[in-house]
């Protein structure tokens, strides 16, 4: 009962530290009231989940924790916009027989994509955000580096990593959802 209560104490120190500083990275990266707050609430969530984590950084390691936290998932975020502003462009400028096949496509995409986050679930979460970032965005160790504060060969290293721990997971897998996945792999 005492951990509960400690815990409690601790996120709401936290929410009276960080909140606005989280908000504040959220709204610059995201420019939508709605989306920052979204991204605080997601951020807290996730500190709630690592309180063991917590514990143990000191007060300036935690403070780059938690922005971070708040810095990718607003990241992620922005992306998740701009992939929504691409289909809506693409759909207002093709034909409606076009358009509808692209629906279709964009759901099997989407489904597929929901059953490969399931897939990355058994990576930490170090290994899955570079996956995710590796694979599903594109992009180069250089620029996954900055986002995550690691050196361009960490995260080289444990792409690498969470490359074979995927192939291995899928290795035995025949589903066409992951046929598209193991070109990376």
């Amino acid at each position: 009962m005492k951990t509960k209560n400690k815990d409690y104490e601790k996120m709401v120190e936290l929410y009276e530290l960080y909140e606005q500083k989280i908000y504040y990275v959220a709204y610059s990266i995201l420019n939508n009231i709605q989306q920052a707050e979204d991204i605080v609430q997601e951020t807290f969530i996730i500190l709630y989940q690592n309180m063991e984590k917590i514990y143990s950084l000191n007060t300036e390691e935690l403070k780059r924790y938690i922005l971070r936290i708040a810095k990718n998932k607003s990241i992620d975020g922005y992306r998740k916009n701009k992939r929504h502003e691409m289909f809506l462009d693409e759909y207002q400028k093709e034909s409606p027989e076009v358009a509808d096949e692209n629906i279709e496509e964009w759901e099997q995409r989407s489904i597929c994509e929901v059953q490969i986050d399931t897939l990355l679930t058994e990576l930490n979460d170090s290994y899955r955000q570079i996956f995710k970032y590796k694979v599903f965005y594109n992009l180069t160790y250089q620029e996954i580096s900055k986002i995550m504060g690691i050196t361009e060969v960490n995260a080289r290293k444990q792409f690498e990593r969470a490359r074979k721990r995927v192939q291995n997971i899928i290795g035995g897998i025949e589903n066409d959802e992951f046929k598209e996945l193991q070109k990376y792999v």
